[in-house]
């Protein structure tokens, strides 16, 4: 705890140096949070972390990160699904010297990352840090998960009471990415169509990202639907991370057109067969009940 509150109050005074630096403009800066600030945007995967990071990269005052280290973000990730006991001094240290220089250019910390919903706690103690949660329409997050292949590969396991070992068939931020259960749930899990896996995991994440923010100030927590995000959310957004300024309108939505991560889509929601469509209604009922959330499917 105290090499924590070291490292904060570190990051505290760089921030405190640059900006009181000699010859800089005293004027009143658009941030109106604490002097360390640090934010990560956090969701399911194909929830809109890429694009949320794109946009916010454009003010200078802004240093946002997407993945960087998608393989060691997905191995915490990975333990922290599992509930195995780790030391997660590695993960932190690379965040703290990204923050450490952003502070030295009087910038704003800001990562917009999907391996990250799992590790809250950790962030929240290392860097008094705010949460931005992203929730998109679970059948948008299902079907692209779909196209992307996940749950396609098979899967080599010989003892499903443990957790799943690294896939010699899979790069290693696929295999630990791809989020699969054991013990009882597994069975169950296993006897679903890829679009139930898919429904199942992402109700399990959800569920698990609510039960951590709960835990924390509501003011240090910002809830935002996807499909909601257009130039006057952004704004909102920008204002809770902090920065220099807005980017105009022209610019957000000229990033929102390209729509930075989507892949391609070679099969639609309304192509769901019966028993897709009954699972996915089945799998997601729990965390779309506590969201809620409306669904374009219907019992």
């Amino acid at each position: 705890m105290r090499a924590r509150f070291r490292i904060t109050r570190r990051i505290q005074e760089l921030i405190l140096r640059w900006r009181t630096r000699p010859g800089r403009k005293q004027k009143q800066d658009s941030v109106h949070h604490a002097e360390m600030s640090v934010t990560f945007a956090i969701g399911c995967g194909r929830s809109g972390t890429h694009f949320l990071q794109r946009v916010m990269e454009e003010d200078p005052g802004i240093a946002s990160y997407h993945i960087v280290n998608a393989d060691a973000d997905s191995f915490e990730q990975y333990c922290r699904w599992n509930g195995l006991s780790i030391d997660s001094g590695g993960f932190l240290k690379e965040r703290v010297a990204r923050v450490e220089r952003a502070a030295e250019k009087g910038q704003i910390y800001f990562e917009s990352n999907p391996y990250l919903g799992l590790s809250l706690r950790e962030l929240s103690d290392e860097f008094q840090a705010r949460f931005i949660y992203l929730v998109r329409n679970p059948e948008k997050v299902i079907n692209s998960h779909y196209v992307k292949g996940w749950y396609a590969d098979s899967i080599e396991r010989q003892d499903h009471r443990l957790p799943i070992g690294l896939q010699s068939t899979m790069t290693t931020n696929r295999s630990f990415g791809r989020l699969i259960p054991y013990g009882e749930s597994y069975e169950r899990w296993a006897e679903l169509t890829r679009i139930g896996k898919i429904a199942w995991t992402w109700n399990a994440v959800q569920l698990k990202i609510l039960e951590q923010l709960s835990q924390f100030p509501p003011e240090s927590t910002l809830r935002v639907r996807t499909e909601e995000i257009d130039y006057s959310k952004y704004r909102e957004l920008h204002a809770f991370v902090g920065g220099t300024g807005p980017i105009s309108e022209s610019l957000f939505e000229r990033i929102r057109g390209i729509r930075p991560g989507k892949g391609p889509e070679h099969r639609s929601v309304e192509s769901w067969n019966a028993v897709e469509r009954s699972e996915f209604l089945e799998e997601t009922r729990p965390a779309r009940d506590l969201l809620g959330l409306e669904v374009l499917l219907h019992d």
